[in-house]
C-alpha cells in the first residue's frame, strides 16, 4: 500500500470512528473513492468493533466522571456543613447569656446542617441509607400488591376474569426484584 492510499485509509478510519460519517457513500465521495473500497477497509480492520468499543469505553468514562463530579460535590457538600458547624461551635464557647430566640435560632441551624449532611452522604432525611430507602419502597409495593390480589380473590368470582386481572395488573409492574412482575406466580394463589 502506498504512502498517499494508507493516508485515505486512515482518514476514511477516523470519519466513520469519531462518527462525523456513518456509511461508506458518505466516506468514499468524502474522500473521493469508491464505496466498496471504504467497504473492504471497514470489514478488513473491523470499524464497527472499534466505533461499539470506543462507544463503550466513552460511556464507561462518562459514567465514571458523572461518579467522580457526584462524590467530590458531596464531600464538599459535606466538608461546608462542618464548617458552619464548627464556626457555631466557636461562637457558642464564648456566649453564656443565650436567650430562647438564639438558642431556636441555633437549634434551626443544627437542624438544616444534620439535614445537609445527611443528604451529602446520600442518606434521607431520617439518617437510612438509599438501599433502605427502597427496600421500605419495595415492602409498601408488596404489601399493595397483596391487598389488591386479596380484594381480586373476595370479589372476582370468575377464575378465568380473575387470571387475567392478575396478568394485567403484573404486566402493568415495573420489573424488579420484590415486586412481584419478575416473579412467575399464579395470581389465583394469593
Amino acid at each position: 500500500m502506498n504512502k498517499a492510499t494508507g493516508k485515505l485509509r486512515e482518514e476514511a478510519r477516523e470519519l466513520f470512528l469519531t462518527g462525523q460519517m456513518t456509511t461508506n457513500a458518505e466516506i468514499a465521495a468524502r474522500l473521493r473513492l469508491k464505496p466498496h473500497t471504504v467497504g473492504a477497509w471497514r470489514k478488513q480492520e473491523d470499524w464497527d468493533g472499534l466505533r461499539l468499543k470506543i462507544s463503550k469505553q466513552e460511556a464507561e468514562m462518562l459514567v465514571k466522571r458523572i461518579a467522580t463530579d457526584r462524590v467530590t460535590l458531596n464531600v464538599r457538600h459535606y466538608r461546608y456543613w462542618e464548617m458552619l458547624l464548627a464556626s457555631l461551635g466557636e461562637k457558642l464557647k464564648n456566649r453564656h447569656d443565650l436567650s430562647v430566640r438564639d438558642m431556636d435560632t441555633i437549634a434551626g441551624i443544627l437542624d438544616r446542617a444534620q439535614k445537609g449532611q445527611r443528604l451529602a452522604k446520600e442518606m434521607g432525611m431520617a439518617g437510612e441509607t438509599e438501599e433502605v430507602i427502597r427496600a421500605e419502597a419495595q415492602a409498601e409495593l408488596r404489601k399493595a400488591i397483596a391487598l389488591v390480589r386479596d380484594a381480586i380473590k373476595e370479589n372476582v368470582t370468575d377464575e378465568e376474569i380473575r387470571d387475567r386481572i392478575g396478568r394485567a395488573i403484573l404486566g402493568a409492574l415495573p420489573a424488579g426484584p420484590g415486586t412481584g412482575a419478575d416473579e412467575p406466580e399464579d395470581p389465583r394463589t394469593h
